[in-house]
């Protein structure tokens, strides 16, 4: 989403520089505490583990006193320098423990003490997972003033919680980090352009964490993130638990529309302006409406999936998808929609099966939680599908991300109050 975030400063590197001499002759980012005088090394000190069963991008090994992390991402330049494969290794080590030695495949890892106690994120739906394994209090410096939760907005304009500045946008400030005395830096990283800041802050000795959920390849992916979190706070029991409810959830949704007849068509894009729509074809949203047993007339699983949807213009939109039954059309990206004779000629358009995503949006806020909790949620997005494609199969639920779509409906948002005209 980002035509929508705030902007702030970038770093001021200048200012950085003999900070980061004095630091790269110094000891490793993030050097354990000195070993405490009742170490065992015999001793499992971790009663509780993650295994991943969706999540391509981060793997975990337990070791006693330490646990081995990996994570992978293809990240591509958004100033068209190329892309690249990134790997990362670090090394969670038990306070109060000895690091392990480097060597081998461990060489050029990043060690972390944990469990971390000041915790900084760089993207909204960070702020979600911390949330969700009860452990925001921990939290002390986020992205900026979007979060949709109002109580995270109002500490950060209380100068509780720093601005290090949205992963999507710049590199985060590291004086701040610094300043914050942070102790974890969950870095999203989605950007080849930025990847020299996961260097320079862990030349800093600030322990940093790289994040790439994004890069997950399925929404229940995306949403065991939530275990990757939970490594650095030993909160392995929590996010088990939670995701675990996700999952069944997921699985009791789409059995429930499996026996379903005949299947409605649907397809999901929004108008991005001059005679373009972005719609998806194989991306995250493709898998709702797989798994929610509707047929996406735009489907096509056999190209490279793209999240972020894929561009087509209004007279192979309409020559495509004319006769889909429902239409998921509302989106923060959104431009002001075409003229009424294009748009009549839809059938989902005509018979109003028309949604959005917007429902927990504050505009004035530039605050939208579908870029937050819906990834941490996807069984309550998958629960909105089934209630407004089905009335009659999910009555007790109450829509949380998403609703029907009124053509009142106001594009592009702005910070009114209201989503209408």
């Amino acid at each position: 989403m980002e035509n929508f975030k705030g902007r702030h400063h970038w770093p001021k590197w200048i200012f950085l520089l003999p900070l980061l001499i004095s630091f790269s002759c110094s000891t490793p980012t993030g050097e354990s505490e000195n070993t405490s005088t009742d170490f065992d090394p015999g001793k499992d000190y971790f009663n509780h583990k993650a295994q991943t069963q969706y999540a391509e991008n981060f793997k975990v090994t337990y070791h006693k006193h330490y646990k081995v992390v990996r994570t992978n991402a293809q990240l591509s330049s958004w100033e068209g320098n190329g892309n690249e494969v990134k790997e990362d290794v670090m090394v969670l080590v038990q306070k109060g423990t000895p690091t392990p030695p480097l060597t081998g495949e461990l060489e050029g890892a990043t060690v972390i003490p944990i469990p971390a106690e000041r915790v900084a994120l760089n993207i909204e739906n960070g702020e979600n997972f911390m949330d969700e394994l009860g452990l925001f209090d921990k939290v002390v410096a986020v992205g900026g003033a979007i979060s949709y939760d109002d109580a995270i907005r109002q500490r950060v304009f209380d100068k509780e919680l720093a601005q290090i500045g949205y992963s999507w946008h710049q590199p985060a400030n590291l004086e701040l980090l610094l300043d914050k005395r942070t102790d974890l830096f969950m870095m999203n990283l989605s950007n080849l352009d930025f990847a020299e800041t996961l260097d320079k802050s862990r030349q800093l000795r600030i322990p940093t964490a790289s994040v790439f959920e994004w890069a997950e390849k399925s929404y229940l992916g995306r949403a065991e993130w939530i275990k990757y979190y939970a490594l650095f706070f030993n909160a392995e029991e929590e996010a088990n638990r939670k995701f675990d409810q996700v999952a069944e959830n997921v699985e009791a949704l789409k059995a429930r529309v499996s026996d379903i007849g005949e299947k409605p068509t649907m397809i999901w894009g929004y108008y991005a302006g001059k005679d373009r729509w972005i719609v998806h074809r194989n991306s995250v949203e493709a898998q709702f409406m797989r798994d929610v047993g509707v047929q996406n007339i735009l489907e096509d699983f056999d190209r490279p999936i793209r999240n972020s949807g894929d561009p087509i213009s209004s007279e192979e939109l309409l020559s495509k998808a004319n006769e889909a039954t429902h239409w998921l059309i509302g989106d923060v990206h959104s431009a002001a929609l075409p003229s009424a004779n294009y748009m009549n000629q839809f059938s989902a358009w005509r018979d109003g099966r028309l949604y959005h995503n917007m429902k927990r949006s504050k505009p004035q806020a530039n605050a939208f939680d579908w870029y937050g909790r819906a990834a941490v949620r996807p069984d309550l997005v998958l629960a909105d599908l089934v209630k407004l494609i089905y009335p009659g199969e999910s009555d007790a639920h109450e829509l949380h991300f998403m609703d029907h779509f009124d053509k009142r409906m106001k594009f592009p948002l702005d910070v009114n109050e209201s989503l209408y005209n």
